[in-house]
C-alpha cells in the first residue's frame, strides 16, 4: 500500500476490499489518525495513542466470530501502483436485546478529505451494508453525526428512515 495523495482530478470509483493481515497496519493507522481525528466530539477530548488506534484496527478487522469486519477503499490512479487507501469503514455486527435478532452497524467511515464529493463515503456504505447483510444482519442502524449532510443524503437514498435522535451532555 502506498501513501495517499491529497489532489484529486478525475477520480475512479474506488475498490471496496475487507482488509486483512496482509496490509501495511502502521501505514493504515497513521492513515486513520490523520483523518479520523477530525470526528473527535467535544467531550472525546483524550487524544488516542497511536497504540491503542492500531490495536482497535486489528481488532475489528479480525472479528470475534465474524461479528466485525474493516473495509478499505482504494484508488489506483493512473500509471500508479500500488492503490492508495483513501476510505476506511468499520462494521460491526450486534444483537438487539429485545428481539434477539442480529443487526448492522458502521463504527465509522472515514474518507479522505481530499475524495471526499466523489461518492467514496457512499460506495463504503453500500459495501459496509452488504458486508452486514451477508454476515446475518437483519436490519441496520446508522449513526450519523449532526452536520454530516452527505450521510444523511445517502442514507435517506438507500432507503433509511429516521428513527432517534442521541444527545449528549458533557459534564465538567
Amino acid at each position: 500500500m502506498g501513501s495517499v495523495s491529497r489532489d484529486v482530478e478525475d477520480v475512479m470509483i474506488p475498490s471496496i476490499r475487507p482488509m486483512n493481515e496482509g496490509d501495511d497496519i502502521e501505514l493504515i493507522t497513521d492513515w486513520f489518525e490523520s483523518i479520523g481525528s477530525e470526528w473527535l466530539l467535544d467531550y472525546e477530548t483524550k487524544p488516542r495513542l497511536r497504540a491503542e488506534s492500531r490495536q482497535k484496527l486489528l481488532q475489528w478487522m479480525r472479528g470475534e466470530d465474524g461479528n466485525s469486519c474493516v473495509l478499505l477503499a482504494e484508488s489506483r490512479e493512473p500509471n500508479e501502483a500500488p492503490p492508495r487507501v483513501i476510505g476506511l469503514a468499520i462494521c460491526l455486527l450486534q444483537v438487539d436485546p429485545n428481539t434477539d435478532r442480529k443487526f448492522g452497524t458502521i463504527k465509522g467511515i472515514y474518507v479522505d478529505p481530499a475524495y471526499r464529493g466523489h461518492d467514496v463515503g457512499q460506495t463504503l456504505k453500500e459495501a459496509a451494508d452488504e458486508w452486514c447483510r451477508q454476515a446475518g444482519a437483519a436490519f441496520m442502524k446508522a449513526y450519523i453525526g449532526i452536520g454530516n449532510e452527505a450521510m444523511l443524503r445517502v442514507c435517506k437514498l438507500l432507503g433509511y428512515q429516521p428513527w432517534m435522535i442521541t444527545m449528549v451532555r458533557k459534564f465538567d
